[in-house]
């Protein structure tokens, strides 16, 4: 059987693509978190216990998605909100 000349390469090029998808589509889904930003902002001992648990161990825990959680969850109730914030008192411009 005759192939027009360059149809070798094209589905040499298909072949490669067909399988390179077909591993993407086998690869296992991301770890969904068990609880959500909210859940660690109004549960105190539970974000305290899963910070301990992050940072006890960050090689494998360290971008988990739970851990992502509660470090945003932290990051926002630590500085709070900036409009409740009191103004800063700055010393007066010497002129």
């Amino acid at each position: 059987m005759r192939f027009r000349p360059g149809a070798r390469s094209v589905r040499f090029c298909l072949g490669i693509i067909v399988t390179f998808l077909s591993a993407a589509g086998c690869a296992p889904a991301p770890d969904r978190a068990q609880h959500t930003v909210e859940d660690y902002k109004e549960n105190p001992m539970l974000r305290q216990e899963t910070l301990a648990r992050c940072g006890n161990d960050p090689g494998s825990l360290g971008n988990s998605a739970d851990c992502v959680n509660v470090r945003d969850a932290e990051k926002s109730l630590d500085v709070g909100n900036l409009r409740t914030l009191p103004p800063l008192k700055l010393p007066d411009q010497k002129k």
